[in-house]
């Protein structure tokens, strides 16, 4: 190979570019971006930021798995789960327990039908709770 110079473009350098066609002309120029652009990105980076939070919320293991992931149901349990469970400290720690299991869970229903039969069952009936109040 030698000593030949590889020039590596980041995955965040590649994406920029894709906003900016010169910005990686600019950086390997060593310019340095004006105010606006400086402002412009950090609107970008917390639209993105926000964007990442919002898919982060599309867990819901059990139901993804009983329903699927965008299913009238897993929504209803998604907002629920927003709206209700995250306001108090008993809801996030019943969020951070099901985070913790309910992967396993989902691995082993897929493989017993037992239990993939007494989740839904018990699902369904907190769907019906919910959907009661």
């Amino acid at each position: 190979m030698g000593n030949k110079k590889r020039n590596w473009v980041s995955a965040s350098d590649a994406g920029r570019a894709s906003f900016c066609p010169h910005h990686l002309e600019l950086k390997h120029k060593g310019s340095k971006p004006s105010a606006s652009a400086k402002a412009a990105r950090t609107r970008g980076d917390n639209a993105h930021d926000e964007l990442n939070k919002a898919a982060e919320d599309k867990r819901c293991f059990v139901a993804s798995h009983l329903y699927g992931i965008d299913h009238g149901k897993t929504v209803l349990l998604r907002r629920f789960r927003d709206r209700h469970l995250t306001e108090k400290w008993y809801g996030q720690w019943s969020i951070g327990v099901y985070y913790a299991l309910s992967p396993a869970l989902v691995d082993i229903a897929r493989r017993v039908k037992v239990v993939d039969w007494v989740l839904r069952l018990t699902v369904n009936g907190i769907i019906k709770r919910i959907s009661e109040k």
